[in-house]
């Protein structure tokens, strides 16, 4: 989908192409990102349409998406963050939409109706192998999204007509690292991960504060939550249990100095 006429030199940093681009605004560097990133992209479109059960045919669809994405942030990008990681959540966020709007029997009004029929799913096939009765599990469902026991019963009636029905790995949570903020989430845990990368200025504001943590603080960060500080990609997560030690902390002091540290972050964002 994205050949070209002639044999070009692939950089080795994928951020790099768009770093030339807005140097010096030859298109070129976006046609060659994409050339050399289509293996990487059908693979994860590949994955996106096994997990929704989607027709084949809708690959292309969703490559257009992403390019179409990239080429719009191209021309107003201007911020630290790497720019392919914003266009992986942007586009992911965007692939659900699509799918909201245009795949199977039963299309959800909006977004949030949409994230609830997924949660309501998620929890309904997790419950089913426990050997509850359907009326056991749509009473524990509304107890624990403080829902009617109506609408959980309406949402799971929908999900019978929605188009991947029997794909419960489609219900459960995007845990793919490749779309996944490691912990970005989880350090400021009133907003969502996609919410951060939405949120520029928040982010520039996030980078600065957690620039100015001492070396201990950053790296119970870094162990905690699985977040590198220097580009907010992922590192293995560990155990309160391990960090502490490894930092010559209690398990209590070290939650105590995390808990310190989140309410800095915060304070450092809201600002």
């Amino acid at each position: 989908m994205y050949e070209l006429d002639y044999s070009p030199v692939r950089l080795n940093d994928w951020n790099e192409y768009f770093v030339r681009y807005r140097e010096t605004g030859e298109i070129k560097y976006y046609n060659e990102f994409l050339h050399f990133y289509e293996p990487v992209l059908d693979k994860r479109v590949e994955e996106f349409i096994r997990r929704f059960e989607l027709e084949e045919y809708r690959a292309e669809d969703l490559k257009q998406i992403f390019s179409s994405l990239l080429w719009k942030e191209l021309q107003t990008y201007d911020s630290d963050i790497p720019l392919l990681q914003l266009i992986k959540f942007k586009a992911l966020s965007t692939w659900h939409e699509y799918v909201r709007l245009n795949c199977g029997n039963f299309q959800p009004d909006n977004r949030n109706q949409y994230t609830l029929l997924r949660k309501i799913a998620r929890l309904y096939y997790a419950k089913s192998d426990e050997k509850k009765t359907i009326r056991e599990i749509i009473s524990e469902i509304a107890k624990e999204l403080e829902l009617t026991e109506k609408s959980v019963e309406d949402y799971i009636t929908a999900v019978a007509t929605f188009k991947p029905k029997y794909n419960a790995e489609f219900y459960a949570n995007d845990e793919d690292e490749e779309y996944n903020a490691s912990a970005i989430d989880t350090v400021a845990d009133r907003y969502t991960t996609e919410d951060w990368f939405f949120r520029l200025e928040q982010k520039k504001k996030l980078i600065s504060a957690l620039a100015d943590l001492t070396i201990t603080e950053q790296k119970l960060i870094e162990s905690r939550f699985g977040i590198c500080l220097n580009c907010l990609g992922n590192l293995p997560k560990s155990y309160m249990s391990i960090v502490s030690m490894s930092l010559g902390l209690t398990e209590s002091g070290a939650e105590k100095k995390l808990k310190t540290i989140l309410k800095k972050l915060r304070k450092a964002i809201q600002e």
